[in-house]
Formats: structure tokens, C-alpha cells, sequence
């Protein structure tokens, strides 16, 4: 397997890291847990929208990630 095959799996891998604990642990509370860190750090008035806002930025962070590998993938075809 070429590296750069083993890298893209692995990139993806990451991004899917990030998509799952974004989206189902804290943006759909399928985690209850995630709210209760925040909470805990935060307090308790505004915790389910940091919830969602840090799963946001997770997601973003996935899609970047995802962009990363096609501008590379991009730049080294050319």
C-alpha cells in the first residue's frame, strides 16, 4: 500500500472522529454525558447551546480536515 493511500485512510478516519462527536455526541445529545462537562465547567445557563456550538466548530473541524486532503490531492496531480 503507498503512503499516500495509508494517509488519506487515515485522514478520513480522523475526520470521521470528529463528525461522530460533533454531530451525535454533542449536536444530537445522543451522549448526555458531553452536556454535563460543560455544564460542570461552564454552569448551567446557556450549556446546551455550548454544546452545540463546540459541536459545530467539531464538524467544521471535520469538513477542513476533509478539504485539506482534496487541496493536496489537487496539488500533487497538477
Amino acid at each position: 500500500m503507498k503512503k499516500t493511500r495509508i494517509y488519506k485512510i487515515l485522514t478520513y478516519c480522523i475526520a470521521t472522529v470528529w463528525i461522530a462527536n460533533g454531530l451525535f455526541c454533542k449536536v444530537l445529545n445522543l451522549v448526555p454525558r458531553h452536556e454535563q462537562i460543560v455544564t460542570k465547567i461552564l454552569g448551567d445557563d446557556h450549556s446546551r447551546l455550548l454544546t452545540i456550538l463546540i459541536g459545530l466548530s467539531e464538524i467544521i473541524m471535520a469538513v477542513w480536515i476533509l478539504c485539506l486532503v482534496s487541496i493536496r490531492q489537487t496539488t500533487c496531480s497538477h
